[in-house]
Formats: C-alpha cells, sequence, structure tokens
C-alpha cells in the first residue's frame, strides 16, 4: 500500500501496493473548546480547535464531534484530563464498501463513505447516515480535502474509506 504523510508540510512514504490505491496520512491537535460545543436533537458535540502539529489554524467547516468521533480519535473522556491531543489519522481508500476492514495494531478504525454534492463533501457512516462532517472546496484547508480524496471526485462522486486513528506519543505540541 502506497502511503503518503501530511502534516503542515507534505511528505511521502512509499509502501508496496496491491490495490493501486494510496493510503494517506497525517497529523493533527485536537485542542479542547467548550465554546465550540453544541447539542443538534439528542446529538451531544464537543468543540475542538483543529490544528497542525505546530499550532496553525487547519481551516475547516466542522470543529465539534459527536461521541463516535471522540472514541474513534481519543478524544472526549479520552482525554484524560488533557486538553489536547496529538493524533495521526490513516485514509485508506476502498474499491468498496465490501472490502476487508483494514486492521492495524494501536490504530481504532472505522469505515466511511465520502460523497461529493457539488462544491461541498459529505462523510457518511457505513449504514449511511451522514455525519456533520462537512467539507467546501472553496473554503476548507486545500491538504485536508486531497488528504481524505474530497479534491479527487468528480461533482456527485463517492469514494469509501477505512480511516485509522491513534494518538502520537511524543513531547507536548507547540502552542500558539
Amino acid at each position: 500500500m502506497n502511503v503518503r504523510h501530511m502534516s503542515a508540510t507534505i511528505t511521502s512514504l512509499q509502501l508496496p501496493s496491491t490495490d493501486g490505491l494510496t493510503a494517506r496520512a497525517l497529523t493533527i491537535l485536537f485542542r479542547r473548546d467548550p465554546s465550540r460545543d453544541r447539542q443538534r436533537g439528542d446529538i451531544r458535540f464537543e468543540g475542538y480547535q483543529i490544528l497542525w502539529p505546530d499550532g496553525g489554524r487547519v481551516d475547516l467547516k466542522f470543529d465539534a464531534f459527536c461521541q463516535h468521533a471522540q472514541r474513534l480519535l481519543g478524544l472526549g473522556r479520552h482525554l484524560a484530563g488533557h486538553h489536547q491531543r496529538l493524533v495521526e489519522l490513516l485514509c485508506f481508500p476502498l474499491q468498496s464498501r465490501d472490502e476487508d476492514m483494514t486492521k492495524l495494531p494501536g490504530y481504532r478504525v472505522r469505515r466511511f463513505h465520502l460523497r461529493r454534492y457539488g462544491p461541498f463533501g459529505r462523510i457518511h457512516f457505513l449504514d449511511g447516515t451522514p455525519t456533520e462532517a462537512v467539507s467546501e472546496i472553496a473554503r476548507d484547508d486545500r491538504r485536508i480535502l486531497e488528504w481524505i480524496g474530497l479534491t479527487d471526485l468528480p461533482p456527485d462522486g463517492h469514494q469509501w474509506f477505512d480511516l485509522a486513528a491513534r494518538p502520537v506519543d511524543g513531547p507536548e505540541p507547540a502552542t500558539r
């Protein structure tokens, strides 16, 4: 499998590939921000500043996560008293929904579906339920859009992918 790693700058790491698709990696700093908390119906969303590892802001249309996303990303109660976490995220594009789930020791992995609606992209759960994660091509950080694969999709296109996440061990991330 090919892997591209993205943080504030893009670097590449090539691994053997059997499916021709490229896995993409990036590292993001999630900093808890209660001012961004909200509730939609019965679903509570916890707010975060989304930053590059050097503390630079990542421009994204969404800034809060439901309990499922918090669990996947190791946020919420998984922060265990800390107010931020550096997380490595791997995106594995798939040929179809029916492929075997990606398994990586030390990572939480979930399957999602990305659908493009003109200039917007929305992530859907495996069962087709739309998430609150909506991106806008003209507004959101291009590096994030490339990482998730939205820039490669035609209008009304779609892509299945596995998302793997793990906390990054190491020194305390930069603050601004």
